[in-house]
C-alpha cells in the first residue's frame, strides 16, 4: 500500500516502518473527513491527531483487498476535491490524547467513562 502512494500528489504516508499499519495524511483533503468518507465505502478507518490523519491495521481479514482499499482512497480524494463540504469533519480525532491530559489522577475517570 505504501508503494501505491509512492508519487500521490494527494496521499502522504506517515507510517514508516514495516508494520500492520498504513497511516496518511494529506495537504489536499481533511485526513479525519476522509476516514468517514471512507466508511462509506465500507472500510472502518482510525482518526488521528497532529497531524491530522488516519490509519488503518492490516489484518489477516482485510489485507487480501488491499486493491480496493487504494481504489477507495483514490476515490475518496476525487470526491472530496470535487465537493469541498466533504472535506469538513463532524468529530474529533482523540485517538492518544489522554497522554497529554497534565492531571494522570484524571486517567482513570476518563477511561471509566470511554
Amino acid at each position: 500500500m505504501r508503494e501505491a502512494f509512492k508519487d500521490d500528489e494527494d496521499i502522504i504516508v506517515t507510517s514508516r516502518h514495516t508494520s500492520q499499519t498504513f497511516s496518511w495524511t494529506s495537504k489536499t483533503v481533511n485526513a479525519i473527513a476522509m476516514a468517514s468518507e471512507m466508511h462509506k465505502k465500507k472500510w472502518i478507518i482510525a482518526k488521528l491527531q497532529r497531524p491530522a490523519s488516519a490509519h488503518i491495521g492490516i489484518t489477516d481479514g482485510n489485507q487480501a483487498n488491499w486493491k480496493d482499499f487504494v481504489k477507495c482512497v483514490r476515490e475518496c480524494v476525487k470526491e472530496m476535491k470535487a465537493d469541498k463540504t466533504l472535506n469538513k469533519n463532524h468529530d474529533t480525532a482523540l485517538y492518544g490524547i489522554s497522554g497529554t491530559i497534565p492531571d494522570k489522577s484524571l486517567l482513570r475517570d476518563f477511561v471509566c467513562v470511554h
